[in-house]
């Protein structure tokens, strides 16, 4: 209890207490929003230009670090460059200096602009009207425009995207609060599962990075396991699997496997595969013969999905053609995604129409060096807002994907036989598969008859 023989005491706990109020106060779903949004600035290869003015101006250079080194996003701040700031302003004026300084940069519409502000910015008031220019100019530009500002969110808040504002709890400390919850904020958006890319130096030494201490059970899993494949052998084994609830293939899988005739192959499969979904893609690359292979393949069965690639070999978007479709009744699997203004646009498309599912090549995306779990993260709450849509990690690469999918929202997960396979090594004792491991490699130094 604040001791109010002490005013000192009595103030400290008055200011925590405004501090606990204004965090329970604070709206996520916006602070969501940013972190969705930087996470596609970030997949597009755009930059996160920081600005602030006085203590948001501190601010601003200590969120690019934090942006660069923790989320890997390119980020810059005008305040860290004082031989240009000043520059500017003497030449061009403050309140030319942030938007000339943006016009440099070359700002485009791959890029975004983030104002840490407490105001927000008013030209009625001719409060900082720098910030004002530099959103206009932002604006025109195209660029994703956020904002962590305080008071109402002032100008900020009227062009922002996604702007997150900090509640006022005491008028008098509006400053003092403001600019502390932006540090709040955006160090929450850099240890976002979405966004956070590197862990922090006392974390790492903490807890070692490379042992999952925790493993969930199969039985906890919510997400669903298809069986990914065009072998018919491998198909009746998964059919048997008590935990495979659905099957995909495509032509890439049949041509390794031998099929030469695609509807009786289909046909075959689906004569035993009555009671589980299963894809099957159609191969044509004209959108009108693609519409003829997609509504006689849905004919084949009730449990059918038509898999329609996202655009075809002209890089021609399919997703008109996916939309007709789905309005049509038939059930659309739009695959061979992989960005999350895909799957936007992708869901928007099926939306409404009959049960679709959006198949994200999380494996291909790790294939090229990136991070496929925030960016599935983030799909997972872009296809959360429809019903009718399923989000489904594709061309996994180890059996850790389907914990790392579950954990990210997705409803599906394919997987090969080689990764079903190792179901029954879920939660094995490390010491154990360690001491397996050593027995192998000594049984087949002794069957070879090596010798030194």
């Amino acid at each position: 209890m604040p001791d109010s023989t002490n005013p000192r005491s009595s103030f400290s706990a008055s200011f925590l207490a405004e501090v606990q109020e204004i965090a329970r106060l604070l709206d996520a779903e916006p602070v969501e929003k940013v972190a969705a949004l930087l996470v596609r600035v970030r997949e597009r290869s755009g930059r996160l230009f920081v600005l602030g003015i006085g203590g948001s101006a501190a601010n601003a250079s200590h969120a690019v670090n934090d942006f660069r080194k923790i989320a890997d996003i390119e980020a810059y701040a005008p305040t860290d460059n004082v031989s240009e700031l000043t520059a500017r302003v003497n030449d061009e004026g403050w309140a030319a200096a942030f938007a000339g300084w943006l016009r440099v940069s070359r700002l485009t519409a791959r890029d975004a602009v983030l104002v840490l502000s407490v105001g927000g910015g008013s030209i009625e008031r001719n409060v900082s009207p720098n910030i004002v220019a530099a959103l206009d100019y932002a604006k025109s530009a195209g660029a994703t425009i956020l904002g962590i500002v305080g008071r109402d969110g002032g100008y900020t808040a009227r062009m922002a995207d996604a702007c997150i504002i900090i509640p006022i709890v005491h008028p008098d400390r509006t400053t003092p609060h403001t600019e502390a919850f932006q540090a709040i904020i955006w160090h929450l958006l850099v240890s976002h599962p979405a966004l956070q890319r590197k862990g922090t130096r006392w974390e790492s030494i903490a807890k070692p990075a490379m042992e999952r201490s925790f493993v969930k059970s199969l039985s906890d899993l919510k997400i669903k396991l298809f069986a990914d494949s065009a072998d018919k052998a491998q198909i009746l084994e998964a059919h048997a699997h008590p935990l495979v609830r659905g099957f995909t293939t495509n032509p890439t899988l049949m041509r390794t496997a031998g099929v030469q005739d695609y509807e009786a192959f289909a046909r075959e499969i689906l004569g035993i595969i009555k009671d589980r979904p299963i894809s099957f893609e159609v191969f044509s690359d004209d959108f009108s013969e693609m519409e003829r292979q997609a509504r006689k393949i849905a004919l084949w069965g009730s449990n059918v999905f038509v898999k329609i690639p996202v655009m075809n070999t002209q890089r021609q978007s399919s997703l008109e053609l996916a939309k007709k479709l789905s309005h049509s009744g038939v059930k659309i699997n739009v695959t061979a995604v992989l960005t999350l203004d895909q799957v936007e646009s992708a869901a928007a498309a099926v939306a409404g129409g009959a049960p679709s599912v959006i198949s994200v090549f999380a494996g291909r995306i790790a294939d090229t060096g990136r991070d496929p779990v925030p960016l599935m993260s983030t799909a997972a709450k872009i296809v959360s807002e429809y019903s009718d849509i399923e989000l489904l990690w594709a061309s996994p690469r180890e059996l850790l994907n389907i914990f790392q999918a579950d954990d990210a929202g997705c409803h599906i997960i394919t997987v090969p036989q080689s990764i079903l396979a190792k179901l029954d090594v879920v939660g094995k004792n490390l010491n154990d598969y360690s001491l397996e491991t050593v027995q192998m490699f000594h049984n087949d130094a002794c069957k070879s008859g090596y010798q030194l």
